[in-house]
């Protein structure tokens, strides 16, 4: 927490009771506007709407930026054949440059409204613990800046000794949940296999699970149910996310709608990426339920059904996604046109899901009554339904009570 000084906004829309509100700030808490006296900084808002700061609740910090090293050969491959592109970058890691990069990339996300980040991080045989080793050091030199929390992923597996050896380390070494990837592990009793040693690693350590599931529009690849079941069999509800979970659209709506409840029951967190989603391709036999691009998950549905979702820009300018700036509104607006988040109160959902979604699974308590932690963000709106409508800028970033980003706007458009 950074905290100490006291701030005061005034003259901010808080889009949560449709109102224009002073807020004030003490210690790294939001308090009673009342209770502010002599403020250290006074900001005003000028009618900017205000909200908790956003979330990426899932990135990938580890390969950003490796767009730079790739070949002309290298792009535009299908998922499967990225994957095995990886290794040959992982080969040349090092700390300091992949420490390097992925400070750029979390640099990038503060200006852009991001005050809390889960990043995967690849924990396999190709390159060790070393990305592990990189992030934990900007996670000490970020601390006061940002929340970075690190989710060990087996991105070759778990099922080989050596991978679940190498889990278990980085699980004491200090990283903060578990990530999962079954569909590495092909047939789908091996990937129930996997999902089972998420599991037991999970309950060994205490810690979350964040598990990338059902990345395609093929129907067949289905173990969203699976992974609910087994979240409810080991007691772990609300603890547990499921990430993409695209194949969720492709299921009938008696299927989808069955499977929603069960999401519900269980306390299963689903993490939507839009703009990889819709990019994603893989190479699927006689090109059975391929499209031109991918698709997104039923996110519309899930929110009707009681389901939190969360959003992150998982890759930027990498491998699997060579495009992105780290923008948090540029997700939401490839969110919004591929559901057709487009109504009325969607606005504010779009806000909740970039925002208070993501911080209840990171534990975090966001948003605007006083008892609240003060990471803040001055959004270039006076409405939520102009969100989308106006410069995507942040004007001002506060985490704990502190400014810590500011973006002059040269006009604004009331």
């Amino acid at each position: 927490m950074v905290g100490g000084k006291k701030l005061l906004i005034t003259n901010a829309f808080d889009p949560l009771k449709n109102k224009q509100i002073d807020l004030a700030v003490s210690d790294g808490f939001i308090v009673s506007a009342d209770e502010s006296t002599d403020p250290d900084e006074t900001l005003d808002a000028e009618g900017r709407m205000v909200f908790p700061g956003f979330v990426n609740i899932h990135t990938h910090l580890d390969k950003a930026d490796l767009l730079y090293q790739m070949r002309p050969s290298d792009f535009g491959k299908s998922l499967e054949e990225n994957r095995m592109l990886l290794r040959r970058f992982k080969k040349q890691y090092s700390t300091e440059s992949l420490k390097s990069r992925a400070k750029k990339a979390a640099l990038e996300m503060l200006e852009n409204g991001v005050t809390a980040v889960r990043s995967q991080v690849d924990v396999d045989s190709t390159g060790g613990l070393t990305a592990l080793k990189a992030l934990k050091q900007l996670k000490q030199e970020l601390g006061k800046q940002l929340n970075l929390s690190l989710c060990a992923f087996p991105q070759q597996g778990v099922l080989d000794p050596a991978s679940r050896d190498l889990l278990d380390e980085s699980l004491s070494f200090g990283a903060d949940l578990l990530g999962g990837l079954p569909a590495v592990e092909g047939a789908v009793a091996n990937q129930k296999k996997h999902v089972d040693a998420l599991f037991e690693l999970a309950l060994k350590y205490d810690v979350d699970l964040e598990v990338q599931v059902d990345e395609s529009n093929d129907p067949r690849h289905f173990i969203l149910p699976y992974l609910a079941e087994k979240t409810i069999e080991n007691n772990m509800q609300g603890r547990v996310s499921a990430t993409h979970a695209i194949s969720l659209s492709a299921q009938s709506p008696q299927v989808a709608g069955e499977t929603i409840k069960l999401l519900k029951k269980a306390g299963v967190n689903v993490i939507v990426t839009p703009g990889p989603n819709l990019v994603t391709r893989f190479n699927l036999p006689g090109g059975v339920h391929s499209r031109p691009s991918n698709s997104i998950t039923l996110v519309k549905e899930l929110l009707a059904g009681g389901v939190n979702v969360a959003l992150g820009t998982d890759n930027i300018r990498d491998i699997f996604y060579p495009i992105g700036n780290a923008s948090i509104l540029r997700e939401l607006y490839a969110l919004a046109v591929s559901t057709r988040m487009t109504g009325q109160q969607d606005g504010l959902k779009l806000l909740e899901i970039a925002s208070i979604n993501g911080a209840k699974i990171m534990g975090l308590n966001y948003g605007l009554e006083p008892g609240c932690v003060a990471d803040l963000i001055l959004l270039e709106a006076r409405h939520p339904r102009d969100l989308l409508n106006t410069k995507s800028l942040i004007p001002y970033v506060i985490k704990g009570g502190d400014v810590v980003s500011r973006i002059h706007v040269e006009r604004w458009v009331a």
